[in-house]
């Protein structure tokens, strides 16, 4: 089939054709961002999942509910050798500039800013002070990534701008670690956030996810390639999206069969080895690549410590 066509998308932080399976978590932020935006009381939202679970697509998305929603909104991603300050500085400006176009009088908006201020004072970002009748959402992807000193200023910022009821929403994405360093900058993280788990697909999630843009296009995958998709992907999303692509790029016909979701399998583990999991295990010291080594060996499922170094000698 035409693959200028293809509808699936492995890639990070792209979109899929159809975003099956989040209901929960975006009704989750529709709630919050409605709350925050009448200066009701609400957990901000810190998204967890591994990597290629889709926790970037679902940001995004949020977004998209926000600023549908009224808000004025910062979206930055954080770096593993970057400072949180250059980050946020350029984006903050633009906000104050586009802030300071809308007419409108009140102060909330105004003591937020203050209160994200008093944040970034080592930053030594100048603006003037604002008065508008406004809501803004930060918006933080990879945040896992920031310092310790770092995640518990923001955590600290979040609390005083909670405590006093004004209109500024933190909205976070990180791996799994996330909760426990939240934790650890700041006790009463777990009274601030909610950390929904961004996780792998159901099995009917992951029919509907290939079969719904499958169709859009006139094309029809087989059940039997679906459950063998699901089989070889136990749902996990960015996965997904590789068995899609390759699967409708080799498919000589608009039916995509089992057999045509099996000879995609002979394309798509050398591409999930060369790109998806080389360039993290590159990364790694020989000692990490010998600790995953014994993982491997212990097989499925969940083991201690102990049982990795015994391995090891």
């Amino acid at each position: 089939m035409d693959p200028i066509k293809n509808p699936f998308s492995p890639g990070a932080g792209s979109p899929p054709p159809e975003l099956v399976g989040r209901d929960p978590i975006l009704e989750q932020a529709r709630i919050l961002l409605g709350r925050i935006r009448q200066r009701r009381p609400e957990k901000s939202l810190l998204l967890t999942g591994l990597r290629g679970v889709g926790k970037t697509v679902l940001l995004n998305e949020i977004e998209r509910l926000a600023r549908a929603g009224g808000y004025h909104t910062i979206a930055i991603e954080a770096h593993e050798d970057k400072a949180l300050g250059p980050l946020v500085a350029p984006h903050l400006r633009r906000l104050l500039f586009e802030l300071d176009r809308i007419a409108g009088a009140g102060d909330k908006a105004k003591r937020g800013l203050r209160v994200l201020r008093s944040f970034l004072s080592a930053l030594k970002v100048t603006y003037k002070d604002l008065t508008r009748q406004s809501a803004v959402a930060l918006l933080i992807d990879e945040i896992q990534y920031f310092s310790q000193k770092e995640l518990g200023a923001l955590i600290m910022a979040m609390h005083k701008v909670q405590q006093r009821q004004l209109p500024l929403v933190l909205l976070g994405a990180g791996l799994p670690i996330l909760p426990g360093l939240a934790g650890e900058s700041k006790s009463y993280a777990e009274r601030l956030f909610s950390f929904p788990e961004v996780g792998a697909l159901s099995e009917k999630e992951t029919a509907k996810a290939l079969d719904e843009p499958a169709k859009a296009a006139g094309v029809t995958f087989a059940p039997q390639a679906l459950q063998e998709v699901f089989r070889l992907t136990k749902g996990y999303p960015y996965f997904l999206q590789e068995w899609g692509y390759q699967a409708w790029n080799l498919a000589p016909t608009n039916a995509i069969t089992l057999e045509v979701v099996q000879q995609a399998t002979a394309t798509v583990i050398p591409r999930l080895d060369q790109n998806f999991f080389r360039v993290r295990f590159d990364r790694l010291t020989p000692n990490e690549k010998h600790c995953l080594r014994a993982m491997a060996e212990l097989g499925p499922g969940a083991h201690r410590t102990g049982d990795v170094a015994q391995l090891l000698g």
